[in-house]
Formats: structure tokens, sequence, C-alpha cells
């Protein structure tokens, strides 16, 4: 297939192994992990300005495990925050303590870590591969196949230049807007969900340090992480209508359901979202393969996402050199990374979505109810010790390639 949104000749042309486009997370540490290994790799993305907004701030043990391949693991550790333990309140009352020391892992605990802060550190890293290229104000305007070869075409918001890109294979991590999924013609498969929410960081006088803190009441739920310089990250449900003063709201319903008195403090970052779950029809297309957002979204609830996305990204920094070596297994090969992948999706979006109906439940009776199945059931003495794997992502299927099995490169 092929679209142009810009109908200029190209006018320079480059040649590589993989092109990625999207520089976010996903992309960004595909893109490490092929520079690692030796690829010619050009990346390109739309943005000519850093985002200095970050919704996602999560980072998970078997992420981190992906982070050490690349010897960013310690990086990470002290640019974020160890979350070693969250506690669970409903309507005020302690009704369990979720604790990942005991986790089996090198990293016994969730790393709190705005995004921006994560593109920095792997943007950063990417300077000493002599072999991959960062393409920033690139926008991608289409693509056509050619037989073992994609082509791409991208314009510079900077010069207006207009350049050819062929490559053996293209790699969307543009997010779940993916212009690459689209010209592709892959389609996708989205459930939107009735919740709103709104999450806002402010200097946090708590007191509550490292710990995370979840609120559950009969009006609605609050979620707080420590966020690293001083700061925690408040994410309210909404109720029917957030007004015209998102900040104001937070503040309100924060001291009123938990206690918190946040009035006074300037809030660095407000947004106001909702949820979906959205997965394509199929991750790869020809030679082209999707990963991140531009393949699935799922509820945010449970910091899942962008996790979920690193071990694509993992995964594809596997079969690209070796389909580069042994081309006659592309085929085999990608039909692979789209069953594992989707495997992994699955179950870590069938999470995330539990997780956000059981908080979000409202009404004296849900609030009892809740109570009651999160400190008798989930808490109880037998469960209790698989809450932090679980929440840790442990325990999802393909979680990254120390879950995978050796030999599922060769697997038809």
């Amino acid at each position: 297939m092929t679209t142009s949104d810009n109908p200029a000749k190209p006018s320079q042309r480059i040649d590589c192994d993989v092109a990625i486009v999207g520089a976010g997370p996903v992309g960004l540490l595909l893109a490490n992990l092929l520079g690692a290994r030796g690829v010619r790799t050009q990346i390109f993305d739309k943005r000519t300005e850093p985002q200095m907004t970050s919704r996602a701030i999560g980072i998970t043990p078997p992420s981190l495990e992906i982070m050490q391949r690349l010897g960013l693991d310690g990086v990470f550790r002290d640019s974020g925050v160890p979350v070693r333990h969250a506690e669970v309140y409903e309507a005020r009352t302690r009704v369990g303590r979720l604790d990942f020391a005991g986790i089996p892992s090198a990293y016994p605990f969730f790393l709190s870590l705005p995004q921006a802060r994560t593109v920095e550190i792997l943007r950063a890293h990417l300077r000493p591969f002599a072999c991959v290229t960062l393409h920033d104000g690139a926008v991608f305007c289409g693509l056509r196949n050619e037989p073992d070869t994609v082509i791409a075409t991208v314009f510079s918001a900077r010069n207006g230049a207009v350049t050819e890109v062929r490559s053996p294979f293209i790699v969307g991590a543009d997010g779940h807007k993916s212009a690459v999924r689209a010209a592709a013609g892959l389609r996708v498969q989205e459930k939107t969900y009735a919740q709103r929410f709104i999450m806002a960081d402010f200097q946090d006088e708590t007191g509550l340090g490292a710990e995370a803190r979840l609120f559950f009441t009969a009006e609605a739920s609050v979620e707080s992480f420590p966020l690293p310089g001083g700061y925690r990250r408040w994410i309210v449900q909404v109720g029917d209508s957030a007004g015209d003063q998102p900040a104001g709201y937070v503040i309100d319903t924060v001291q009123k359901l938990t206690g918190f008195d946040l009035r006074g403090r300037t809030a660095r970052f407000v947004t106001t979202f909702g949820a979906k779950r959205m997965l394509v029809d199929r991750y790869y297309a020809g030679r082209l393969l999707l990963a991140g957002d531009a393949a699935h979204v799922m509820s945010s609830i449970g910091g899942q996402g962008m996790n979920t996305g690193f071990a694509d990204a993992e995964m594809l920094a596997e079969i690209l050199p070796f389909v580069l070596q042994q081309p006659a297994r592309v085929t085999r090969c990608f039909a692979a990374y789209d069953r594992l992948r989707r495997r992994s999706f699955e179950v870590a979006a069938a999470r995330a979505e539990r997780g956000m109906w059981l908080g979000t439940m409202r009404g004296r009776i849900a609030s009892w109810c809740r109570k009651h199945f999160i400190r008798d059931v989930l808490f109880s003495r037998f469960m209790e010790r698989h809450l932090a794997p679980h929440f840790a992502m442990l325990t999802v299927p393909y979680r990254n390639l120390n879950g995978v099995p050796r030999e599922w490169l060769a697997s038809d």
C-alpha cells in the first residue's frame, strides 16, 4: 500500500538494515538494542522538541532486566524512585499491603520514573552507536513494498526535504494513532471504557516517602505514587464532571477521600484521560512490524502498557538480526512474534481491565464488597504471596526473553 501526505519527490535516499518510525520509549529501546548488535538502524520521529508531559511512570522488574542488557538498569534505578510497597485502603480503612521485597527478581520494586526521563535516558544512550541515526522532525508520509525491500517516504519538518528510506524491514512504533499501521492497511479492534480520570503531579508534602497508596471509596478511586524530585502523582477517578478546573477537582477530591491537603501547591502537570483497549489484527504485514502502542493499547491502571511494549522491542531485537542473516525465516519468525506478543498483551490487558473494574466500582454496596474481597480474599494467607509477583508482571507470559523458550526462533 502507498500513502503520501507530501507529494514532493524524494531529494535524497537513505539505505539501512532496519527503519523505525517513532522515537518514544519503545522505538528508542529497540534502536538501542539493535545498535548494541551492530545493526544499521535509522529512527524517525515527527517531534521537533522533547515531549515534557508524561503519563507512563511505572517500570517493572522484567523491563529492568531488559535495560540490564544495555547496562542501563543502574541509570534507571538512580533516576527513579523504587516503590517497594503499596498500601491499599477502602473508605480510609487499611485493607492490605502489597510488598515487593520477596519477589523472585534482582529488582524487588516497581520503579517510578516519568516517561520523559525514560526517553531522555534512551536517547542519550544511542550516541555511542555509530550504526544508529536518530532523525527528529521527520514525518512519515507513506510506504511501498518491493521484493525484499520496504521503501518509506519521510518529510523533514525542519528543512522541507523529502527522503526515500530503503530498508529490508520497517517497524512502526509511532503510537496508538500509528501512521505506519494505517499505511500497511492493518486494522484494529477497539473497546472504549466509560471510566475517566485526571492525573496531576504536585510537590509532595504527604510524608509518605517512597510509598504508593491506593484509595478506594464508594464515590471514586484515588491512586498516589511518588516521583523523583520530591513530587507525587495523583490519579483521581472523575465523577459526572470535572468542570473547567481539573487541578482544583484533584485537590478537592484528594482531600475529601484521603485526607491529604494539596491546597496552596501548584500542579506541575495536569491531564484528563480515558481508558481503552486496542489490538491490531496482526502485528506484521509483509516486512513491516508493529510494536508498543502502534500494536496494542490497554488501560493504564496497573502501569503495564509501556512495559508490554518494551518486551515487544526486546523480541524484535532478537528477530531482526536473525532474519537479516536468514531471510528465508522471515515469515516464520514474524508469525512467532505475532503469536507470543499477542498472548502477552491479552494477559496483561485482561489484568488491567479487571483491576480498573474492581477499583472504580461505585456505591456503598460495591465499596463493602470490595473491602471484604481485597482484605479477606486477595490479602488472605494463601493469596497474598501471589499478589506482588502478579503486579510486578512476573507472571505475565513472555514478559521478556527470560520467559521465552530459547527455541522460539525456530518455531513454526
